[in-house]
């Protein structure tokens, strides 16, 4: 499955007069100046107090709050969509699927407030019977949190929960290179800690499962200090990180997320966002920043740059963004993750007892999940392809990825799983605008001698992400609650 389908060409041919309706600008977000018939070759001119580069859910965000202050916002954007790292997409048939972020959960209060103003309802992801192990090559089921592995591997994962739990609730999640401890932790990466103070296989595997379930990346890439941080961010508990019921995975929305950012756009007004607009160079000159994206350039006083940091880089800024935050969102990658979703006539394995939770030891496939909504009766399985194996996904065909996922599926939910009304896949390493999925994780070191540069203010220039949240980091809610604390900080600035 490929990115959406470009209208580059489209409105390339249409010429500039095209782009200035496209962008809106009667719209009282923009100047006259907007409004007038752009010269041949020359694109069209926003003026307005705040232009926010990305319409994720924390670039609408921040200009929702920003407008509701009165300030007027015009918004940026690379995709065809907005939403960013929020994507559904409806299948043949209509059904919702979510390509992006999913699910939802307790503490969450900023993404489930959204949503009640939306009027988006919301569901409990199917939780009802047993779940499924797949290691060694064999198969159990269990009920409950956790893959049922010898009871020394049990008492010492758990311990090791506990101990993460404990050193998460010691720091502070605004500098957590302030813990006297911080060096000793971002100096190794998550694998060395765990073959270190982890003796038996099962427990090693569920860390490494843990990892690749919240990071979409190897324990080898990241420090232990992150996945620290990430715990504390969290609540300072690996429960509510990984629980369904009870957890980060116990609710989805009616109708997929999307319609979460929609509806923030929609709150905009018409003309406030312009799609298929790559953010090429930002220029600051005296009291004025101009935002060039290939449709249309925005001047404004403030600039908020809501993009993950691994894609900052990708944006001339003159003058040059400071060497620190340059660095730092080099040393910043995307995960990497793909997603398999088979859409069925009903979520047959119900009726047999299961969740349609797995987790496996092998891939592609290691984590799945029932998607299927509420209404339709079809039954939705997405399985997670995480770290490695999403690397490798990528290069295979697409025959043989559908033949490798419908293969575990088969295993483990009857061979009915072998025939789907429709098979996709999507990887998000392979999108231009992307590059990885669901979160930016700091290379070993980074945190302790970077810091907090990739959320720091340069001049007009203002950084937010979910990455840069202190309460639920790479999550919907972290990116809502980063894109409101930007746009205080603008307004503070203006």
């Amino acid at each position: 499955m490929s990115s959406p389908l470009s209208r580059r060409n489209l409105l390339t041919a249409a010429g500039a007069g095209a782009l200035t309706a496209a962008v809106g600008a009667s719209s009282a977000a923009t100047t006259a100046a907007a409004a007038e018939p752009a010269i041949a070759g020359e694109l069209p001119v926003i003026s307005v107090d705040v232009a926010v580069i990305g319409a994720g859910l924390t670039g609408l965000s921040a200009a929702r709050k920003l407008r509701d202050a009165g300030r007027s916002v015009h918004v940026v954007e690379a995709d065809t969509r907005v939403g960013g790292r929020v994507w559904t997409e409806p299948a043949s048939d209509g059904t919702p699927l979510n390509w992006g972020a999913t699910f939802i959960g307790p503490t969450q209060d900023r993404v489930l407030a959204l949503a009640r103003e939306l009027g988006v309802g919301t569901y409990k992801t199917w939780n009802s019977g047993k779940n499924i192990v797949s290691f060694y090559g064999g198969l159990k089921t269990y009920t409950g949190a956790i893959p049922p592995v010898d009871l020394i591997a049990l008492l010492e994962i758990q311990s090791v929960m506990t101990k993460l739990n404990s050193w998460a609730k010691s720091i502070d999640p605004a500098a957590p290179w302030a813990d006297s401890r911080a060096v000793e932790w971002d100096s190794q990466t998550f694998h060395t800690w765990v073959h270190t103070n982890i003796n038996t296989a099962g427990a090693r595997k569920l860390a490494d499962l843990l990892v690749l379930s919240l990071f979409s990346v190897e324990m080898r890439d990241l420090s232990l200090l992150h996945v620290i941080w990430y715990i504390r961010t969290a609540g300072s508990n690996l429960d509510l990180l990984l629980n369904t019921a009870g957890g980060a995975q116990e609710s989805q929305f009616d109708g997929g997320s999307q319609r979460l950012p929609e509806g923030l756009a929609a709150k905009l007004g018409a003309g406030a966002i312009t799609l298929d607009s790559p953010v090429r160079r930002v220029s600051v000159d005296g009291a004025v920043t101009r935002v060039h994206s290939e449709r249309v350039i925005v001047e404004a006083r403030r600039v908020l740059v809501a993009v993950p940091p691994p894609m900052i880089p990708r944006i001339v800024f003159e003058p040059g963004l400071s060497a620190m935050k340059d660095q730092l969102c080099q040393r910043m990658p995307m995960g990497s993750v793909a997603k398999a979703i088979a859409i069925y006539d009903t979520p047959f394995w119900r009726a047999k007892g299961y969740t349609g939770q797995v987790t496996s030891d092998q891939g592609p496939v290691k984590i799945t999940f029932d998607l299927s909504p509420t209404s339709g009766g079809r039954g939705v399985m997405m399985g997670f392809i995480d770290g490695q194996d999403a690397r490798e996904f990528g290069l295979t065909s697409p025959a043989a990825r559908r033949t490798a996922v419908l293969a575990q599926f088969a295993k483990w939910f009857g061979a009915e799983a072998k025939l789907p009304r429709e098979y996709r896949d999507l990887s998000w390493d392979a999108l231009p605008h992307h590059r990885g999925c669901p979160v930016a994780v700091p290379s070993p070191g980074s945190m302790v001698g970077f810091r907090d540069a990739h959320r720091t203010t340069e001049g007009p220039l203002h950084f937010a992400s979910t990455e840069s949240a202190l309460k639920w980091a790479g999550y919907m809610d972290g990116a809502i609650g980063a894109g409101e604390a930007a746009a205080a900080e603008i307004q503070a600035a203006l």
